[in-house]
């Protein structure tokens, strides 16, 4: 039996995930964690019955003790998943998205044998960190999201000493075929209205700026040691081949798979066994896959965030913040679209400097960036 920590419980990445783990019964559920929406929550209580339940939101978590099962543990609020995150499995699977998963993820490595990770940012913020206390504990990070995952498949069937480049694939999101000019008017409806895939909301967003494809490339950087010249990113709509090496031949191998957010996770929960999905491309019916390269003028969000990463500094955990702020500001439909864009180049512009040493100092400028953004885009409103 092995047995799974989700974090991230009720969003895109956790219902998934579970809809994976109960089509096996050697898969067991011990622990479930949410932010707020306790209504789902309670409903994969019922259905998986787990030993232990966290709500983030302490308030939340506070009324929802009556709901608890008499041999459920329930954690709540920040303390509460610190406790949460030192539960032993033997995976634990990340769903919370955002810099609010790097706490979690530190805390939660030394006592589980795997992390499957699904959020990007703690490895674009921190990965250093990261990286360096699962080489402490032993412990694997497999990522799950879909390209990175791919490469990791890639990877363990070639010798990477023989890789020419890497190939990172962009849907290019719901707005591709709008110019930059094009953008002040669009609507949160047709930014949501992504083509292939079914995604939260902030990384539906981040793949129309490409914002997540230049995270990713900074991923792909941290998890297989490679240069950032040998990495690049080419526009595929299909969604269907997720990743590709180049050999030192120049011959180019894919991993093809739908667009299933399944089969990532399946991969990452079974790994090195297989995990059969049951969702095949097959070739019983006639389709086209297509590339093109990246428009440097209508995406200069992709190079502003790689840009930041070359100059080492704290502007990469700013740039992150603002961003995830500015969403929410165009969510809740307070600013336009180009305004994410207006509020990155603001702060890549206007920032103070300063060399990351050590966990504290992430925190203290992640805390500083949302200070400070929210200011910037009042003024736009």
């Amino acid at each position: 039996m092995m047995e799974i920590l989700l974090f991230g419980s009720t969003g895109s990445i956790g219902k998934t995930a579970l809809g994976v783990i109960k089509r096996d019964k050697n898969l067991k559920v011990i622990g479930l964690c949410a932010y707020k929406d306790t209504n789902m929550l309670l409903r994969q209580i019922k259905e998986f019955m787990p030993k232990y339940v966290c709500v983030v939101d302490e308030k939340k978590g506070l009324s929802f003790k009556r709901n608890i099962p008499k041999n459920c543990k329930l954690f709540y609020g920040e303390s509460g998943l610190e406790e949460f995150s030192k539960l032993k499995s033997d995976i634990s699977i990340m769903g919370i998205s955002g810099i609010s998963c790097l706490k979690p993820l530190l805390t939660n490595i030394p006592y589980t044998k795997r992390i499957a990770l699904a959020n990007k940012e703690s490895i674009v913020i921190a990965g250093d960190f990261v990286f360096k206390e699962a080489l402490k504990y032993n412990t694997e990070i497999i990522p799950v999201d879909s390209e990175i995952n791919a490469l990791f498949q890639l990877f363990k069937r070639f010798n990477a000493n023989d890789f020419n480049r890497i190939y990172i694939t962009a849907s290019g999101g719901a707005l591709f075929d709008y110019k930059i000019s094009d953008l002040k008017d669009v609507t949160l409806k047709e930014v949501l209205s992504h083509p292939t895939w079914n995604m939260g909301k902030r990384i539906t967003i981040d793949s129309s700026t490409l914002v997540n494809k230049a995270f990713e490339v900074i991923e792909a950087h941290y998890y297989f040691n490679i240069p950032f010249e040998k990495i690049d990113v080419v526009i595929h709509r299909e969604s269907k081949i997720h990743a590709m090496v180049e050999l030192e031949d120049n011959t180019i191998f894919a991993c093809i798979y739908n667009n299933d957010m399944s089969i990532p996770i399946g991969f990452s929960i079974y790994y090195p066994k297989s995990f059969l999905s049951g969702n095949r491309i097959g070739f019983k019916n006639k389709f086209l896959f297509s590339f093109q390269p990246l428009d440097k003028k209508n995406f200069p969000l992709f190079y502003l965030i790689l840009d930041a990463k070359k100059r080492n500094d704290n502007l990469l955990i700013l740039l992150n913040a603002w961003d995830e702020v500015a969403i929410e500001y165009f969510l809740n439909k307070k600013i336009d679209f180009l305004g994410i864009y207006k509020a990155l180049n603001y702060i890549s512009k206007n920032y103070p400097s300063q060399k990351i040493k050590n966990l504290e100092d992430i925190f203290y400028w992640d805390n500083w960036a949302r200070q400070r953004v929210k200011g910037y885009l009042e003024n736009l409103c």
